[in-house]
Formats: C-alpha cells, structure tokens, sequence
C-alpha cells in the first residue's frame, strides 16, 4: 500500500516539505506490519533506515547483564527514529520492540541521508528533536538517581502527561510493568503507588489514558522526597 503524502505530512519532520518532495519520498518508502512483543531491530545490529511509525506503538529498549529489561522511550503513531546510525554509521543503540500491533514505513539508508543531509527544514527538525532527546536523557537520569521508587514513578508520570482540560493527560499510559522497567522499580510498587494516588483522588485511570487531576501535589509530593 502506498504512503499517501498527507500520511507522511502529519509527522513532523516532514511538515515542511512540499507536494512534490512528499510523493517522490512516497515512493521511496518501505512498509512493514509488526505484531505485539515483535522486534523491529536489535542493539547492535547493523541497519540504518529510516522508520516512521504509521499506527501503533513501540518502545525502545536495552537489557542488564542479567537479562533485565531497561526501558529508554515510547515511540507513538507520527513518531520517527532511527537517525543516530544514520549519523555516524555505528549499529543500533537499542532494542525496538512492539508493544501493540503496529504499521511502520522506512526509508533505506541512501535516500534517508539524502532526506536528513539536503534538505534544510529536516535537518533543522532533526536537530532541534536531537536537542530534545539529550534534555529528556538528562531528566531520566535524575529520574533513575532518587532512591525512592514512588518519587520515580511520579516523575515518570509528569513527564508523559500532556494538558488536557481535567488537567493533564497520558493518552496511552504504559502497562504497570513497563512503567517498572522505566523507573528501575518492580510491577508490584507501580501498582501500590497508582492505587494510592487514585484513592486520594490525584490521578484517575480512564480506559487506556491516565488523567492527572492534581499535577502540582504531584510535584509537591517529589520536594518532600
């Protein structure tokens, strides 16, 4: 099925390219269909395309020396990825793994390069997402440095919650082990924490979304850690 350039103008890396430029990428694009838990790619594998996520959602992931998942990032529908292997030609930095059946497009690597090397509203896009990237990979650090695991998941919750007119939002909130490997907890403190804050009204689970009625107690609630 062909990528139609409306698809590909929704995400943002390609918002500011013109008619043209998006069908001749149309065509130039791969698909692929991903089942829940199937791996796109490997840590260490040498590939270096470009993904668009069309539909679904993915997670990027790495493993201890003891098999223990670590969770990195979330990659929702309108997301891309895929561009540091691209940049300095070294193999993939992380584990993608579906955690939803998903609908992916991919640019092999020599029209990706042209894509993000000539053509300046990608590469301004490209950088200014790099930036954010760095400044998100400083607040999880911090996230991962306090010693109290609630205070880490509380973290974690402010940081995907987007304003919505209750408060703020998490429109597809990680399962309660996911939220674990992200905050180097276990499913059992996850579950213990989101139940406490439900019971004294902070949060409300809503479906797959989390609606966040208290966000500043929340944050009141880390000073006091």
């Amino acid at each position: 099925m062909l990528i139609s350039p409306d698809q590909l103008k929704a995400f943002d890396l390609l918002s500011a390219l013109s008619e043209a430029e998006l069908s001749k990428l149309s065509s130039q694009l791969h698909e692929t269909q991903l089942k829940r838990n199937q791996v796109l790619f490997q840590k260490g594998q040498d590939s270096s395309e470009l993904y668009f996520l069309l539909k679904g959602r993915l997670k990027a992931v790495d493993y201890s020396s003891n098999g223990r998942e670590i969770g990195f990032t979330f990659f929702d529908a309108g997301s891309h990825f895929g561009e540091l292997s691209l940049i300095d030609h070294k193999q993939r930095s992380a584990t993608v793994v579906a955690t939803e059946s998903s609908h992916i497009a991919y640019l092999p690597k020599n029209e990706a390069r042209k894509l993000i090397f000539e053509t300046p509203s990608v590469s301004e896009k490209l950088l200014l997402q790099l930036t954010r990237i760095i400044r998100e990979n400083n607040d999880h650090i911090v996230l991962l440095g306090s010693a109290n695991a609630s205070a880490r998941i509380n973290t974690m919750l402010l940081k995907y919650a987007r304003k919505d007119a209750n408060g703020l939002r998490i429109e597809k909130l990680p399962t309660q082990t996911e939220i674990a490997t992200m905050t180097n907890t276990t499913r059992e403190t996850v579950s213990r924490t989101l139940s406490h804050l439900i019971e004294l009204g902070y949060i409300e689970k809503n479906g797959k979304s989390l609606i966040i009625h208290e966000p500043q107690v929340l944050e009141e609630m880390l000073l006091e850690e």
